[in-house]
């Protein structure tokens, strides 16, 4: 099942807030019932101290009588006002049995009371509040004293019209919450999709796009959160299109560079063909020979620009290069050609040059296309001097030989692909230093070209940064 940002927000944000509010609600009853308790009881005081002072120091002079019968016509009364639309439309019997008062004399007989009230005294030892069990019901009582009128005002309310009080306002809430609830879901779920439209315009822009359009996504109206999404999807779309364009040149190039041999191995096959000259077929079949090693060597390093990657941070497959180790087997392995030449091919080792962290196949590719060139554009009988030696932080490796050597002002531009100075006749395809600078590049390392104190000739020199361990 696809996930939903919509919908994981949605419900949990409708959770986060279905339990904070529990939980408030929870606080708030508990709290409410402490306020409602603390009210009531002011209500209470007040109502008994001033039905004690209505009745007076006088009150067996009062017709006690007449009022006690006023007082039972009290629910009739508050019926009627029940029975208006301001007022709660519950029972009055609801509450009236709940909410009692008495008066006693110090002789213990009841003068007045309450509509319903209990004929039991509901007062208690001391004046003031206290609580008192009747009936099984608990009740909150207020006794306030006259010694001069020899009375005891009482009044007492049951504790469960108390605490229904608290559960009602709890009950109003629960309602008002519930009701809330899906106005509260659909307000979240506009917020949310208003909140995603950038989201979905990206997309939209995204999957509108054809395939060759790998230009920026516009980031101006993007919300904060997803402008680093955005700014590595435009990261991607400029590393295709460097991808791109660096293949679209890598296939224009090696077709162009692959276009020469090829006419000339046409060329040299129809020279043989059509000449009946044993000789002259030979020498045709010696230059398609020719023809056919310089093709196979253009086409290996094509191969080998292919595998490097030149927008890559870093190599991948890192180990310890021995330097001086990797040097002496690409010597070893191309001292035929050298001698074919006769060329003096020299070794100069410093054993105490440190090894580093790099590609070991890749560091070949490199050493052995200098080594390779430097035979190529050496003349016959000349000579060619490797060295491997440390310099402060770095591990270097230097080739020179005493070729014709690079006019200066070339010296930047020998590391293009196919580049190849003019009037140079020695085989090569022009991709040597550029897969040189390459490797260097990819191990951080740097590659300078120097001519020779004396004489003719080139130092090429790679340097490879050592990490301290």
């Amino acid at each position: 099942m696809k996930s939903s940002i919509r919908k994981f927000l949605l419900i949990n944000l409708l959770l986060a807030i279905t339990i904070t509010t529990t939980l408030t609600a929870i606080g708030n009853y508990y709290l409410d019932q402490k306020d409602i308790q603390e009210h009531l009881d002011t209500l209470m005081a007040v109502s008994a101290l001033s039905y004690q002072a209505l009745l007076g120091d006088d009150v067996h002079q009062r017709p006690l009588l007449k009022i006690q019968d006023t007082l039972e016509t009290i629910p009739n009364k508050v019926e009627t006002y029940y029975q208006r639309p301001l007022i709660n439309d519950d029972p009055p019997e609801h509450y009236l049995d709940k909410f009692n008062f008495q008066v006693w004399t110090d002789g213990g007989k009841l003068l007045l009371h309450s509509s319903g009230a209990p004929k039991i005294p509901l007062t208690a030892d001391t004046d003031g509040f206290s609580d008192k069990q009747i009936d099984d019901q608990k009740w909150r009582v207020f006794t306030a004293y006259n010694e001069k009128a020899g009375i005891r005002t009482v009044l007492a309310e049951r504790y469960d019209t108390r605490n229904e009080l608290g559960r009602r306002i709890a009950q109003d809430d629960l309602y008002i919450m519930l009701l809330t609830f899906p106005l509260s879901g659909l307000l979240i779920w506009i917020i949310i999709g208003r909140g995603l439209d950038s989201l979905e315009r990206v997309a939209e822009e995204v999957a509108n796009r054809a395939p060759t359009h790998l230009e920026p996504v516009n980031i101006k109206e993007v919300p904060q959160e997803i402008k680093p999404v955005i700014d590595e999807l435009n990261k991607l779309f400029y590393r295709l299109k460097q991808g791109f364009e660096r293949e679209k040149r890598f296939a224009a190039d090696a077709a162009h560079e692959l276009r020469t041999p090829l006419a000339a191995l046409k060329a040299q096959a129809q020279v043989a063909l059509n000449t009946d000259n044993i000789d002259e077929k030979n020498i045709a079949l010696q230059k398609l020979i020719a023809s056919v090693n310089r093709s196979t060597h253009i086409v290996q390093q094509l191969l080998t620009m292919s595998k490097l990657v030149p927008e890559a941070a870093s190599i991948n497959d890192l180990n310890e290069v021995n330097l001086a180790k990797i040097t002496r087997e690409i010597l070893a392995m191309l001292a035929p050609a050298a001698v074919e030449k006769q060329i003096e091919l020299a070794f100069e080792p410093d054993e105490k040059t440190p090894s580093f962290s790099g590609n070991p196949t890749a560091i070949s590719i490199l050493i052995r296309n200098l080594v390779d060139n430097a035979i190529r554009y050496c003349k016959e009988n000349g000579q060619i001097t490797v060295r491997v030696y440390p310099h402060q932080k770095d591990a270097v490796l230097e080739v020179q030989d005493n070729g014709p050597g690079i006019p200066a002002e070339l010296h930047s531009r020998v590391f293009e692909r196919f580049f190849r100075v003019l009037g140079n006749k020695s085989p090569g395809s022009g991709l040597g230093l550029a897969i040189v600078q390459q490797i260097c590049a990819l191990h951080n390392g740097r590659v300078t070209l120097e001519p020779p104190a004396k004489g003719s000739g080139l130092i090429v020199k790679v340097y490879f940064p050592v990490t301290d361990e």
